[in-house]
């Protein structure tokens, strides 16, 4: 579980919060009586899926999209740079355990074969045997997909340089001093982050930057034997506007916001806030419940505690 929670939380890590810039992109069929035989293309952010693009992948918001934009003093354009993973310079890390730039993964994992048709549209049976290139069929539908997590080879921040804050937010779920461990133990062990903190009492915890703990890896080494958050947490006290400014008085550039549901709204408003602004933080949020009720996720940390639990308290209402 520990080791199952930690690759998790490294690709978690990898592809939210180092993610270089990219553009929406869709897959091409190169030829659409295979739909399985496809290539991606980059679009515009703009675009839609149309045609015979089969797949239209939802466009993650990368903070060298907007922060590159962002002009000098001078009002010229800055250079994006993007730098080589740590992870990348490791001899003991072959390139294919890299998420490669266009993989994705698919809304809907089991599907009709012949359902990414217009429902107008009937097949004939040997769709897939005929051999004939020339034989012109419906127009393919567009599927929703989603960009895949994992370690890039080149990533947006420079590590030595990055300054990263996690918090916790919401009601207590097991695990979420794991979460906090191993996060804390990747940044700084992969990616070599020495700057590491923990934001106290949830939300309301970014208007008191005196009360943030710096933690390093002696700090949080045994801190997955202990229950409960070390950084406690807390309902409510959102203030975006009021986040995003400690963020930046604090000069943090990579946010970690571990909650369930609500608490990732307020996670997507600071990441939107942080756009408009055009400032470089990335926001990554690491979804947190007990109810295990996350789409595509397939199961929340906490949750099987929480079944085990429930079980031994029915147990004994039945006996």
């Amino acid at each position: 579980m520990k080791l199952a929670l930690a690759l998790s939380l490294n690709a978690i890590i990898a592809t939210s919060a180092f993610l270089p810039s990219g553009s929406r992109r869709s897959i091409t069929q190169q030829n659409q009586k295979h739909p399985s035989f496809s290539v991606i293309t980059p679009l515009a952010a703009e675009s839609t899926a149309s045609g015979g693009e089969l797949w239209n992948v939802q466009r993650i918001a990368r903070v060298s999209d907007w922060a590159s934009t962002a002009p000098d003093d001078d009002g010229s354009k800055p250079e994006t740079h993007y730098y080589p993973s740590p992870l990348s310079l490791k001899d003991n890390i072959p390139s294919s355990w890299f998420v490669g730039e266009n993989a994705a993964v698919a809304v809907k994992v089991q599907i009709d074969a012949l359902e990414t048709v217009d429902e107008n549209c009937v097949l004939p049976q040997d769709f897939f045997d005929d051999e004939d290139d020339d034989i012109e069929y419906c127009e393919v539908e567009t599927r929703e997909a989603f960009v895949m997590a994992g370690p890039r080879k080149e990533i947006a921040f420079d590590p030595p340089k990055c300054k990263a804050a996690i918090v916790t937010c919401g009601g207590l779920c097991p695990g979420l001093n794991t979460v906090v461990r191993e996060v804390i133990m990747c940044l700084r062990r992969q990616y070599g982050v020495t700057e590491t903190y923990g934001i106290k009492s949830g939300y309301r915890g970014f208007l008191k930057p005196e009360t943030w703990t710096h933690l390093d890896s002696d700090a949080v080494k045994d801190l997955h034997q202990r229950g409960g958050s070390m950084l406690g947490s807390s309902r409510g006290g959102h203030n975006t506007t009021a986040i995003v400014d400690a963020l930046v008085e604090q000069g943090v550039n990579l946010l970690f916001v571990v909650g369930g549901d609500g608490s990732l709204r307020g996670a997507a408003k600071i990441a939107s806030e942080v756009e408009a602004r055009s400032a470089p933080i990335a926001v990554a949020a690491i979804p947190k419940t007990i109810d295990n009720d996350v789409p595509i996720i397939d199961r929340t940390f906490g949750f099987e505690t929480a079944v085990e639990a429930a079980k031994d308290a029915i147990d004994v209402a039945n006996v």
